[in-house]
């Protein structure tokens, strides 16, 4: 009964470049997707993510220079609108829903991914992507990824083994990444958000997709939400700012009571959930490791402290790097 209106609102977005969002899994990409397909776009949720049947492992790379048939062709299905089970709208979710059964017209895609954040480079320029990197303070994901008990060695590994990313971009890590692939513990984790953040840093010093900083965004939701909608032609009004106070201002709940992918948190408390979850020794290990990679992002030592709310960093934009 919904889907005439489901398709009209999908319909109304203006055509645009699509728009891929990534950082790292533990980021708030889920939340800042969500914040989008407030407007009413065609949200296609981790297409890249091993279980959902059509790709087989996380964090692969490739070399925007040598082209790969085998995602190309994976990529153009999902911009054509062909991985339906990978939609992200209401009423989506079991496979014989309109929406699911009737491909409806759409102008604008979203498609949010960070198990597919090492092909950022490769999907952003052969697809001509409208990029957005989320970054999110190491601790932040250290914290979240113990608390979850998700892996994290296992990806080290298989990063050892890549050998046109390590050549790329963390030969120069290797020793460290081989310590710390040797068990799930939080020297794990924050090596795994130090390498990755490292590559997906290096994109942006290329000019491969904008940069944001879930920090900032949480510190003023509605104006940053706003001001972004503008910059990426997204239709904006009080439907999608009520939608976004809702989500941005929930009630204030203990970290472990939130389901792992809800969004409809406090989202200025969760910014820096991580200080009540960490020890003032693990964070001092976490930020040891983090320098070693050498990442300009959270430097200062207001962005350590646990008194107080900071924003990440002065500036964005990697000039001021």
């Amino acid at each position: 009964m919904e889907y005439p209106a489901v398709r009209r609102k999908v319909a109304s977005v203006p055509a645009g470049r699509p728009i891929f969002l990534t950082g790292t899994h533990r980021s708030g990409t889920t939340w800042l997707a969500k914040m989008l397909a407030a407007s009413g776009i065609w949200y296609v949720h981790e297409p890249f993510a091993p279980m959902k049947g059509r790709w087989p492992r996380c964090f692969d790379f490739r070399q925007s220079a040598i082209p790969d048939a085998e995602v190309d062709r994976h990529f153009s299905d999902v911009l054509a609108g062909g991985f339906r089970a990978a939609l992200n709208l209401p009423n989506a979710d079991h496979p014989l829903m309109p929406l699911r059964l009737l491909k409806p017209r759409f102008q604008r895609l979203l498609v949010k991914d960070p198990l597919a954040c090492l092909l950022t480079e490769y999907l952003t320029q052969r697809f001509d992507l409208q990029t957005i990197i989320l970054f999110r303070h190491p601790a932040g994901f250290v914290a979240s990824i113990c608390r979850l008990g998700w892996p994290r060695a296992e990806f080290l590994k298989q990063f050892l083994l890549d050998e046109p990313l390590m050549d790329a971009h963390l030969e120069s890590h290797r020793p460290l990444i081989e310590k710390a692939s040797k068990q799930d513990d939080l020297v794990a984790a924050a090596t795994l958000c130090g390498a990755l953040n490292l590559v997906l840093w290096r994109f942006v010093q290329q000019g491969v997709g904008k940069p944001l900083i879930f920090e900032e965004l949480c510190s003023n939701p509605l104006d940053q939400l706003k001001a972004l909608f503008a910059e990426l032609g997204l239709p904006y009004d009080d439907r999608v700012r009520d939608a976004h106070h809702a989500a941005c201002f929930g009630k204030q709940q203990e970290v472990a009571e939130y389901h792992p992918h809800a969004v409809a948190r406090n989202s200025a408390l969760m910014a820096r959930s991580w200080t009540n979850q960490l020890s003032e020794d693990e964070i001092a290990q976490v930020r040891r490791i983090w320098d070693q990679f050498e990442v300009p992002l959270y430097q200062e030592e207001i962005d350590w402290t646990l008194v107080g709310v900071s924003p990440a960093r002065k500036a964005v934009s990697p000039n001021h790097a």
